[in-house]
């Protein structure tokens, strides 16, 4: 009987120290490595297109020469617009599994309903907003962008007698006809035949028409083609 008393507590006293000593590796998991941050050459970097529609409610976002490598992109829309003469802030986003080296989406500043034919409720007075772009490498790496953009009409600009992107300090004096809607932004990547520039502005339209450049501010920035205000300025 004491043997078999002894043998049991020997048991018992083996599972209790057993339970207090150290957890299995299951409870302490290896640490994983976080994903960085990367950045870009100048010359790999992605261009952006952000071109308005017509009657300034949608903006198409083009992203051309997306890098090897990339596999997916995270986009977002930020813009204030006014409701009951209230100021609100709206948004749009997604994130995109990349297949190719480009990719077109439509931005609508509204809301869309589809349950019984389609219905929009578009945003209104939506001056100035941010573009924000993560590209995700296969490692799950990012590298961010972001950038101001200044939508206008031919009208108000014809008006004030120039587009401006306050943010960066940049304006260009012209006074377009017509009814066309323009984008001035802040560019990511170089447009094609540049190799050389410090930063990129480019100005978008509804369609092919434009006026002339009367003035450009800061004077250092350079557009080739003086015909039309629309285009790519190069601040080297």
């Amino acid at each position: 009987m004491n043997k078999l008393l002894i043998a049991a507590l020997v048991v018992f006293s083996s599972l209790f120290l057993s339970a207090c000593g150290p957890k299995k590796n299951a409870d302490n998991p290896t640490p994983t490595t976080p994903p960085k941050l990367f950045e870009l050459d100048a010359k790999d970097r992605p261009y952006i297109s952000l071109i308005p529609r017509g009657d300034g409610h949608q903006l198409k976002l083009k992203i051309d020469k997306i890098p090897t490598g990339i596999v997916q992109i995270e986009y977002e829309l930020l813009y204030s617009a006014k409701d009951n003469n209230l100021e609100i802030e709206k948004g749009v986003g997604d994130t995109i599994k990349i297949d190719n080296r480009k990719l077109e989406r439509d931005l609508l500043l509204g809301t869309e309903s589809c349950t019984n034919g389609c219905k929009y409720k578009y945003d209104e007075v939506i001056d100035s907003g941010t573009l924000s772009l993560t590209l995700i490498n296969s490692k799950g790496d990012s590298t961010v962008f972001e950038t101001p953009f200044t939508l206008a009409s031919a009208s108000k600009i014809k008006k004030a007698g120039e587009i401006t992107l306050p943010v960066e300090n940049i304006t260009i004096k012209t006074s377009p006809t017509g009814s066309d809607f323009y984008v001035l932004m802040k560019n990511y990547g170089l447009p094609a035949g540049v190799t050389d520039a410090k930063t990129i502005y480019t100005v978008f339209s509804s369609s092919t028409a434009g006026s002339k450049i009367l003035s450009v501010m800061p004077e250092t920035l350079i557009k080739n083609d003086k015909s039309s205000f629309v285009g790519d300025y190069i601040l080297k």
